[in-house]
Formats: structure tokens, sequence, C-alpha cells
């Protein structure tokens, strides 16, 4: 079998071939043989079947002495002929072979059988005798004395064989040459198939290797048909090879043109491609990129980044100290083909910001003093003795006017300084933690709301379990709050109406508490929905309400809200109100 696999297509068709006509030749041959053994057979046993006849009359008109007389006359026509005379016992009487008295019992052979019982018999088998295949033809005859005997005659099945070979002599002398005009044919034919797909193959092969080829042009319909195809196919490969191409060097100059660095990487973790953007975070300077199939633990600067590549995606801030200090924001990806790592220098975002911090810090500060004089002179002027006189009434309202403002502006100011500590404080560590009773902050929060002026009678209701607790800063849940229920106070106030409603109740969410502030104020237009939390943003329906009126806002309340739930573990969202206002929900994890 492994011989068969290794010899080409072409030698296996003619081997098989050669095959085919051999097994054609050999059955031929058999069945020549049998027809002419079988005939030959046929003619045999006339012509014993003639001679029995002879010694049989020889036998019934002058007995054994007339059976030996025809003995001899068979023996001089067919020398390797044998005669046998069986008597009724199975005896051997007569036989011209062997001796008679030292031949077994011939009542068991077949042939003898069938003379004795319908007065003739034929069999062909081996001789033990003579030891060679023999055919027997057997005839019972009379004697003279009343008795009864076989006649046997029988001949060799060799001296047939010697006829068939002379027979079949003709047939293979013919069929030798056609063999070989048979192989030629098959020789010729093969080679009109499988030249051209020889050439087919090479032109393929050539392609393989990538360069320039055609499939050829044939007489053969069929082969030609197949080489339009292969040449179409090449077409069209070499057109969707040369888009991925001019696809992959576009997208090439966009991944490099890209103000993140990007590697990507096999399963192996050798460098498949990198822009510049990474070799200079990487590296400290653009320079050479790393040769295709390096290593990526020889570029990438931390082994943090490293340990991420044997870790599930995620993102990670890292620093960086090759060129200086820098700050990456790393993210991976699994890809079909191994991982993907974007890199994102933060050293300047994180510099500008820390600059914005600072800046934010320091004229917090700086407006404070200036605030604080400004209120403390307008509030020397408001108790003058000379204030106090009737015609000094509209200087008393432009002063309290500025006091309101002044206190607008520190709390703007107290505001913009807290967003700036929350951005820039982590989560609060566990000592400052304290376990928060809902409930407690709730009324707490609502005890300062009730004592804030109001042109309505505004009910406060509150719905909270009296288990409900948190872990978290007591001042700074209660500021998150209190801008949600002052909001809720105030908006409420600038509404139709001669009363209002705030609802505030804590729902168990499973692993968190859920503090539902909602009130039948004007409500939130949709369009507003999405901006509310951004700061120094309120939206038209905000500002209309506060248009004009004392109360309006800078936009920072629901962003300081929001922060304070996040570094809480939890989250500040817009819900759906049950009556009819605007409803905020606070989460915050149990734990």
């Amino acid at each position: 079998m492994r011989f068969l696999r290794s010899l080409a297509m072409k030698r296996k068709i003619a081997l098989l071939m050669a095959f085919a006509v051999c097994v054609i030749g050999a059955a031929a041959c058999l069945i020549i043989y049998n027809t002419e053994r079988s005939s030959d057979i046929a003619d045999a046993r006339g012509t014993l079947g003639r001679y029995l006849g002879f010694a049989v009359s020889s036998a019934e008109s002058e007995g054994m002495p007339g059976l030996r007389s025809a003995a001899a006359v068979w023996e001089e026509l067919y020398p390797g002929g044998r005669i046998t005379v069986i008597g009724s016992d199975g005896e051997v009487l007569l036989d011209n072979k062997a001796d008679a008295g030292e031949l077994e019992n011939h009542y068991t052979r077949g042939e003898v059988i069938s003379a004795f019982e319908t007065g003739e018999g034929f069999e062909l088998r081996y001789s033990s005798t003579l030891r060679s295949w023999q055919v027997y033809s057997a005839r019972r005859a009379g004697l003279p004395g009343g008795g009864v005997c076989v006649v046997r005659l029988s001949y060799p099945v060799a001296g047939l064989s010697a006829i068939m070979q002379n027979a079949s002599a003709p047939f293979i002398k013919y069929f030798i040459p056609a063999l070989v005009l048979i192989s030629l044919c098959t020789y010729l034919v093969l080679r009109s198939i499988m030249t051209p797909l020889h050439t087919l193959s090479e032109a393929a092969a050539q392609i393989a290797r990538g360069e320039k080829a055609r499939f050829p042009i044939t007489e053969d319909d069929e082969i030609q048909s197949l080489s339009n195809t292969l040449n179409n196919m090449q077409d069209s490969l070499a057109s969707t090879i040369h888009e991925a191409q001019e696809r992959k060097e576009e997208l090439a100059q966009l991944v490099g043109a890209l103000p993140v660095g990007v590697i990507l990487i096999d399963d192996e973790k050798r460098i498949r491609y990198i822009n510049r953007e990474a070799s200079r975070i990487c590296r400290g300077n653009g320079g050479e990129l790393p040769a295709r199939g390096s290593s990526v633990e020889v570029i990438l600067p931390a082994g943090e980044l490293y340990q991420m590549l044997d870790e599930p995606d995620g993102k990670r801030d890292v620093t960086v100290m090759r060129g200086g200090r820098v700050e990456v924001e790393a993210t991976t990806l699994v890809l079909p083909r191994g991982r993907m790592i974007v890199l994102q220098d933060l050293t300047e975002k994180l510099r500008l910001e820390e600059a914005r911090r600072d800046f934010f810090i320091d004229a917090g500060h700086e407006f404070q003093t200036p605030l604080t004089i400004i209120r403390t002179g307008l509030e020397l002027m408001r108790s003058a003795p000379q204030m106090k006189s009737p015609e000094r009434a509209e200087d008393l309202e432009t002063i309290d006017s500025m006091l309101r403002q002044q206190e607008r502006m520190s709390r703007l100011v107290d505001d913009m300084l807290l967003l700036v500590r929350l951005d820039a404080d982590a989560a609060p560590e566990l000592p400052t933690l304290g376990d928060v009773n809902l409930k407690e902050l709730i009324s707490d929060v609502r005890d300062e709301i009730a004592v804030l002026p109001r042109k309505k009678d505004i009910k406060i209701e509150i719905d909270a379990p009296d288990g409900a607790e948190v872990k978290g800063v007591y001042g700074d849940l209660r500021r998150a709050l209190l801008n949600l229920m002052e909001n809720a106070h105030k908006y409420i106030g600038l509404g139709n109406g001669d009363s209002g409603m705030i609802k505030v109740s804590v729902e168990d969410g499973g692993g968190s508490w859920r503090i539902v502030v909602d009130d039948d104020g004007p409500g939130i237009h949709d369009k507003d929905k999405d901006i509310i939390f951004e700061r120094f943003r309120r939206g038209d329906g905000h500002r209309a309400r506060g248009s004009g009126k004392k109360n309006g806002g800078y936009g920072l309340g629901l962003s300081i809200s929001r922060r304070i739930a996040e570094r809480h573990g939890g989250k500040l969202e817009l819900g759906e109100s049950r009556l009819g206002g605007a409803a905020f929900v606070i989460t915050l994890p149990k734990e």
C-alpha cells in the first residue's frame, strides 16, 4: 500500500489498466480451458463408451478370453489407458496395469456401483493405484456361464490437459501481442490526459510560490473548461488579495496615526504589529519599531503590563519609568489570533487635571476672603442705626439682595471646592466609614428642609425601615440627600397649586438600599434627562423654573450628589416619578 501511495496517478492508472487486462486474459484462458476440457472429457467418454461396447460384446460372447483379447487391443490403441474387469462380488478379475490379486475390492467405486445398478456408470476422480486423475467409464456385461461382471475403462486426465495446452497455445500466442498493444494504447491515452493536467499542476505551483502564471489553453474541452475556471478563480483571488493588502495598508496607516499605542501579539506572545505611539510609550522615544516576531516581553516597560497578558481582558493604570515618569492606561483584548494591547498616555491629561484642580482650589480660597469681607461690610451697613429709618427701606432691600447674591457665590465656591475634593480623593477609606442609619439621615435632612422659607404648604413624607443602614461618611451622604431634597423643595414652590409633596422612601434592593426622592413638581423635560447630571448644566426646564427667581442654582448639586454616591460604591440616577414630578434614586451597597 505504501508503494502504491508513492506512485504518481499516471502510473497508478497504467497499473490498473494492465491488471485489468491480465485479469480479463486469465478469465478468458480459464473459460477456454474449461470449455475445451469439458469437450475433451465428453469426447473421451464417447470414445470410452464405444470401446466399452466392443469389450462387453467380447465378454458376452467369449467370456474372460474375449476380455483379455479386448484388453490387449485397448492397450495397443491407448497405451496410457486402463481396462479393469470387476466380478459381481467386487473382486478384480482382470487389470492391464496391475496384478488383479493385489487390488482391493472395487465394489465401493462410484462408477462400478452405478454400472451394477443401472447398467452404466461414469466418474472423474483420483486413482490411488495409478496416482493420477482418471476418467472412468463402466458398463455391466453378462458372462456365458450366467455370471455378471463390470467392464471399466479409464484414461488419464493428464492426456486431456496436453490436449488443452495444444488448444490454448494459439490463444496465448495472440493474447501477449494484444496485451502489449492495449498497454501501449493505455499509455498514449494517459499521456494525452495527464500532460495538460501536469501543465495545470505546474501553473498552480508557480502561483503558490507567488509567481505570475496562467493556466494553459488545451484542445480538450473539459480540461479547457477547468483551465478557464481556474484562471477566473485566480483573477478573483488576486483582486481579493490586492484589496485586502490595500485595506491592510490603510488600516496600518490609520492605526499608526492614532494617538494611542496599539500592540498586536500572537498566542506565543510575539509581536505581530506595533505602532509608533506604542513604541514611544514603551521605549521613551519613537525610534525604530521592533521587528515582527520579537518577544513582547523585551518591549513592555513594566512587569505589571506583562502580567495582564495572563489575565482576563481588563483595564489598568500603570506608571512607566522609561524616559521619565509616564502614566499609562493599559487595556487588553483577546483576539482570534492572539491579543491586542492598547496603551494611552495619560501624563498630559493628568497634568492638566491637576492644574485645573489646583486652579479651582486656589481660586476658591482667593474668592472666600473677599466674599467674607463683602458679607461683613454689608452686615455692618445693614446694622447701622441710620438704616432703621423708614426712608432707608429701599436701601435695606438692596443690601439684603446683595447678601443673598453673596451667599450664592459662597455656596458656588464651596460646591466647586467640594467637587474638586471628591474628584481628587479615592473612595473613603475604611477607618473613616461608619454605620449610617438611613431613616435617621433622612429625618435630619427633613428637619433642615422644613425651616426653609416657602410659599406653599409642602408636606415631606418618609417611608424607611428602622434597620436600613449602610457603611459611609455621614456628612457626605447628608450633603448628597440635602441637594436632592432642596431641589424638590425649590421646584415644588415654582409649580402651580397651593401645596406640594416630597416623599423620601427607602427600598430593599437585595444587596443594596435604594433611596428614592420623589416630588409632585413640574418634572424634567425628556430632552434634559441626559444632561442634568453634568456640571453647570441644568437643562432648559430648570433654567425656566429658576429664571428671575432667587433660588436658581448653578447646576452643581446633582453632580456633587452623584459623585458622592459613586465614591460610596453606589450610583445616582433618574427614576420614574409616582407623584408626577421628578424622582431621583440613590443606590448604596449594604456592605
